[in-house]
């Protein structure tokens, strides 16, 4: 029987943020356990604010055409590249679902000038998808292998599926999984976090998997504690759940893993929207 080939797709429009997201998928492609295709995907804005100056369907054919080259004598990898038209807002997140992608990794600069006023585009791209978005901002750093993930678990149902996802990457990569849970002022909200930390202890614990609860600082914003966590241990990727039903007031007023995403020590943050998993 062959074996399972798992899809990796980037966002490509030709920058440094691109070319940092691809090679994080070929050195995710290196630890994987199964093979992995890596797809580059440029979308043509079919109007807005982003379609300004944009490519002709021709002119992005000849561009990819380049790149698949490029890449093979670069870095010896073999990608397929697709030209879609439409929102790069929904395209992509529609693509991957199409496409039975595992993961779309994405480069950003993340939120910054005009994206301080309408929300993070990161943020934008990233909600309503069926499949994981890694977010990041920076190439990888050598001999950084995913060792240490940090993942915030807190009083949401969602929190279960969070921490499903979790444990599919620290199985992938051979990850040390560190829970934070925030400081609860209401006993009914403590009660929902002690179930979904019984829940992770249960489902992690069952997998082998090595793991660490650490609990955020009383008074002090939780995405705060949470990226000053993922410093502090040194850790490769921060996993968070994207808020669920998030709207325009959530873009423009800022949803709180917008932070997160978008954190200023550059780690590579994994985004999950509720329902993408069963339990």
């Amino acid at each position: 029987m062959a074996e399972k080939e798992i899809k990796y797709l980037i966002p490509w429009d030709f920058t440094p943020v691109a070319e940092n997201a691809l090679k994080y998928a070929i050195k995710l492609a290196k630890l994987a356990k199964e093979p992995v295709q890596i797809e580059l995907v440029h979308v043509l804005q079919s109007g807005g604010l982003f379609s300004k100056g944009k490519l002709s369907e021709q002119e992005a054919s000849e561009k990819m055409a380049e790149e698949q080259k490029r890449i093979k004598s670069e870095y010896d990898v073999e990608v397929k590249t697709h030209i879609l038209e439409g929102s790069i807002f929904d395209t992509i997140s529609e693509f991957a679902s199409e496409s039975n992608a595992e993961m779309v990794i994405m480069g950003t600069h993340g939120i910054k000038g005009v994206q301080k006023l309408t929300g993070s585009w990161a943020l934008k791209v990233i909600a309503g998808s069926e499949v994981p978005f890694l977010v990041v901002q920076d190439e990888p750093i050598p001999g950084k292998n995913f060792s240490h993930i940090v993942m915030p678990v807190e009083f949401r149902d969602e929190d279960k599926e969070k921490i499903q996802w979790g444990i599919r990457f620290a199985l992938q990569f051979g990850s040390k999984i560190h829970v934070i849970v925030p400081n609860a002022f209401d006993s009914g909200v403590q009660k929902k976090i002690n179930n979904n930390l019984a829940f992770a202890k249960m489902h992690i614990e069952s997998y082998g998997l090595e793991w660490e609860v650490h609990n955020a600082a009383k008074g002090k914003s939780f995405q705060e504690e949470i990226v000053n966590l993922a410093i502090d241990i040194e850790a490769e990727l921060i996993l968070i759940m994207t808020t669920p039903n998030i709207d325009l007031t959530d873009y423009v007023f800022g949803a709180q893993e917008q932070y997160v995403i978008a954190n200023s020590a550059k780690i590579p943050v994994l985004c999950i929207n509720p329902g993408t998993l069963s339990i």
